[in-house]
């Protein structure tokens, strides 16, 4: 006799939205169109200046190819088209840079900086420009990619805005040798009490720098310690401090910097990078000490 119920060793067969699955595919093909159109009209006058775009509407085809069950079908097709566009790409990316970088060289002089270095970092002073025209972005970083200072689109005269102004918020604070070394000697003395150390040890350079930033802070932060009345010190001020300070002996001890060893580079806060010119030479320490004389 007929029965349309399962056996207990057969399994339903899974059931397949139909509609669904058409409306995707139709969404994607729609979207592959745009995508291919877009790349056309992109690459039809100076393709070299819309590299990040290009870049982005290949992404979605390719994902779209991974996406479609109709890859088989359309998959040459799609690639015919976009081949050219492909091996073109170094080309335009070349040309992207040049003009780029001429750009930017322009913009800084305005500002009085000079560029040097090459893509896709970049030299100014001790600060680099990491440059990422595909991803449509510029990093500025404080040292050799030490210290993220500030990020932007690629438009010369954006980044030279920027670097400027991080610039002057670096160098442009009051500093006075005595004091300086003064605030530092007592956060180095207080960190290594509480240490359980002795005046001549080393001490990690990141427990100074919080210790120095607690101490240097304003009455209303004493009184009342909350964000408002913070005053922002932190490793990239440190860092400059330290650079521009020349005066070295306080109360017969002088102050001594101790070069990290790659054990304590491996993590960011067991070191901090410190200029020692202009021209983004530096040095790596990991603590600091006062020693005897």
């Amino acid at each position: 006799m007929y029965t349309n119920e399962l056996s207990e060793t057969e399994t339903p067969e899974p059931v397949v939205d139909v509609l669904r699955t058409m409306s995707e595919e139709e969404r994607y093909l729609r979207n592959m169109r745009k995508a291919i159109r877009t790349i056309e009209r992109l690459t039809e006058n100076e393709p070299s200046n819309n590299i990040y775009k290009i870049k982005q509407e290949l992404m979605k085809i390719e994902k779209i190819l991974k996406q479609t069950r109709l890859t088989d079908l359309i998959e040459e097709d799609v690639e015919q088209r976009i081949r050219p566009v492909k091996s073109e790409m170094p080309e335009w990316e070349e040309q992207a840079n040049r003009s780029f970088g001429q750009r930017l060289e322009d913009a800084l002089k305005q500002v009085e900086f000079e560029l040097s270095g090459n893509y896709p970092l970049l030299k100014v002073l001790f600060y680099t420009l990491e440059v990422k025209l595909y991803n449509n972005n510029v990093t500025i970083w404080y040292g050799p990619q030490q210290e993220r200072l500030d990020t932007c689109k690629p438009i010369p005269e954006v980044v030279a805005k920027k670097l400027l102004a991080s610039h002057k918020k670096i160098t442009s604070r009051n500093f006075d040798d005595e004091i300086f070394l003064l605030h530092l000697y007592e956060a180095y003395k207080a960190t290594a009490h509480r240490s359980k150390k002795t005046i001549g040890d080393s001490i990690p350079v990141s427990d100074i720098i919080l210790e120095y930033a607690l101490l240097t802070q304003n009455k209303n932060f004493k009184i009342n310690p909350v964000k408002s009345s913070y005053r922002e010190y932190g490793r990239v001020f440190f860092s400059y401090d330290l650079y521009q300070l020349k005066q070295r002996t306080i109360e017969d001890h002088v102050l001594s910097l101790v070069t990290a060893t790659r054990a304590y580079t491996r993590r960011r806060s067991g070191f901090i990078w410190i200029p020692s010119n202009e021209r983004g030479d530096g040095t790596y320490i990991s603590h600091i000490k006062f020693r005897e004389v």
